[in-house]
């Protein structure tokens, strides 16, 4: 792996999280480390360093370069796409430069399709199918905290090995990685926790602890859950019950006063990734003639959230 570049485009919650991990951990400098961002995540970068915290340390980390979105020159040997997923096709747009034929992406947005939404965008550059098991929040830009989740990422197998190094030093760098040969599984599985917990908590305004200790809440959440499996049934994934039981499990892992992502975004009047966790699931779900009756009803709770802001 010595001799290797990466590439972290889009520094928020998953992007500053994979960045510190590698930075902080790494075991020397010879696999080098950007970060393209923009705005106020990039200044801040530049005149603070990157600040990452978890509920009991917190650390200022350099990378070894810190690139301004659409201003990179070079190619990597693996981009971390951690952008938003609403702009994961102008971030590759703005940077098509950084993807060359040997450059492995690995796009871990919210998303069930993200690498397809992609390939055509990177040319020769191999795209894999990913995705991250992670609460990490923006405190400001630039300043990232690690809430909970292991920040584990699920990647489909490749038909090669060229990438087992790659694989290895994510790993060695407290980045836990799973090769799958069902990735399109697991990217279900993540956006039955991810779309149907961050709906919940936006239109509600609760807490994942709320969301825990209430059961009209996690009533609520289940029918949630409940439709996206009909949804996915109708793409032929099959979320059983062990899958809605396992998110169930999962979200008494994170602190009790945890918020979602997107939850944070309707608090400041943003729209975040609504189209992709809320729109799309409606759209796509009447489209196989599927009510997706809470859905409906909570987005139309966001709406209201958003008009006040």
């Amino acid at each position: 792996m010595k001799g290797k570049s990466i590439a972290i485009l889009g520094v928020g919650g998953v992007g500053g999280f994979v960045g510190a991990k590698i930075l902080a951990n790494r075991p020397d400098d010879s696999v080098k480390l950007d970060l393209i961002s923009r705005g106020a995540t990039y200044n801040n970068i530049k005149s603070k360093g990157l600040i990452f915290s978890n509920p009991d340390s917190e650390q200022v980390l350099q990378p070894d370069g810190l690139v301004l979105s659409g201003e990179c020159e070079n190619t990597y040997d693996l981009v971390i796409l951690a952008t938003k997923s609403q702009s994961i096709e102008k971030a590759v747009l703005e940077n098509s430069k950084i993807f060359g034929e040997r450059t492995l992406v690995l796009p871990l947005q919210n998303m069930v399709n993200a690498a397809d939404t992609i390939r055509s965008l990177v040319g020769k550059a191999t795209v894999l199918d990913a995705c991250i098991y992670l609460i990490s929040n923006v405190q400001e830009p630039g300043h990232i905290k690690h809430l909970g989740g292991p920040g584990k990422v699920i990647v489909g197998s490749p038909t090669t090995d060229i990438y087992d190094d790659i694989f290895k030093f994510l790993n060695l760098c407290g980045v836990p990685l799973e090769l799958v040969a069902d990735a399109k599984l697991h990217l279900w599985k993540k956006f039955l926790f991810i779309s149907s917990l961050g709906t919940l908590t936006a239109a509600k305004n609760v807490t994942f602890g709320e969301i825990n200790t209430n059961e009209d809440l996690k009533k609520l959440w289940i029918g949630l859950m409940e439709e996206l499996a009909q949804l996915a049934q109708k793409q032929e994934v099959l979320l059983d019950d062990a899958a809605i039981n396992n998110a169930l499990t999962m979200i008494s892992n994170f602190p009790h006063n945890a918020k979602s992502s997107f939850q944070l975004d309707i608090e400041s009047g943003h729209i975040g990734e609504k189209k992709t966790l809320v729109d799309d699931v409606i759209t796509h779900s009447k489209n196989y003639g599927l009510n997706c009756t809470h859905y409906r009803e909570l987005e139309s709770e966001i709406i209201k959230k958003l008009a006040k802001n």
